[in-house]
């Protein structure tokens, strides 16, 4: 994935984060790099809504086997596991 096409991706899943997941609070605090699991950013009905923003979003399902801690640890893993499942699918 280009450069520019990468730092779309991850700016679109800052933005989804902060205004539907957080709603404002603590949003800008949040980076790339926030352990989205131990901050509790994500709990299962957060992450389930992040995984259809992906597929509508993005045009991908994410797998149950792609549904692990590492995959969801922080927004740079949730757009690496994006990239990878767009590469699988090209």
């Amino acid at each position: 994935m280009s450069g520019t096409a990468h730092d779309t991706l991850v700016t679109k899943l800052i933005e989804y984060t902060r205004t539907e997941l957080l709603q404002g609070a603590d949003g800008d605090d949040l980076t790339v790099d926030t352990p989205l699991l131990e901050w509790g950013v994500l709990d299962s009905l957060k992450t389930a809504r992040l995984v259809t923003y992906i597929r509508q979003e993005f045009g991908v399902r994410v797998p149950p086997r792609e549904m692990t801690g590492g995959n969801f640890r922080s927004l740079a893993s949730i757009a690496a596991l994006v990239e990878s499942l767009q590469l699988q699918n090209a």
